[in-house]
């Protein structure tokens, strides 16, 4: 259990203290606030017994938040990679549906999306980022 608690206290609660700090400063400015996520929270990962849940819980949090601070004019979304070629590991022969590992512009590229005024109508959202791989999990 104690790595259950190290696991959900740096993937949710500081995540969700982090948030509450800064409120104020957002409406200030209808700020967005991004969430990373994993797809490991949307299709259960058999290695990630702590991991899994509280990402599940970071993109519920996401939902929740996203109604809360609505009409505050601040947006709440989240991104969910899937593998991202990092350089701390090789990658094996099954790659996502595109047929490349994903690489960390990719996430970027999400991430600056969901900030941009191009989804200024978008909140609540759990953005996957990941070539497809979920779908070949099951």
């Amino acid at each position: 259990m104690q790595v259950w608690d190290q696991v959900f206290a740096i993937d949710l609660r500081a995540v969700a203290e982090l948030i509450h700090e800064s409120v104020p400063y957002l409406e200030e400015t209808n700020g967005t606030i991004i969430g990373i996520s994993s797809i490991d929270g949307i299709a259960p990962n058999v290695y990630g017994l702590a991991y899994s849940p509280a990402k599940a819980a970071l993109d519920m949090l996401t939902r929740v938040l996203a109604l809360q601070l609505g009409p505050k004019g601040i947006r709440v979304n989240s991104l969910n990679p899937g593998a991202i070629n990092v350089g701390k590991w090789v990658s094996n022969e099954d790659h996502p549906p595109l047929g490349r590992d994903g690489q960390p512009l990719d996430i970027a590229k999400g991430v600056v999306f969901l900030a941009s005024s191009d989804a200024s109508f978008i909140t609540g959202a759990n953005l996957v980022v990941d070539g497809g791989l979920i779908y070949k999990s099951g």
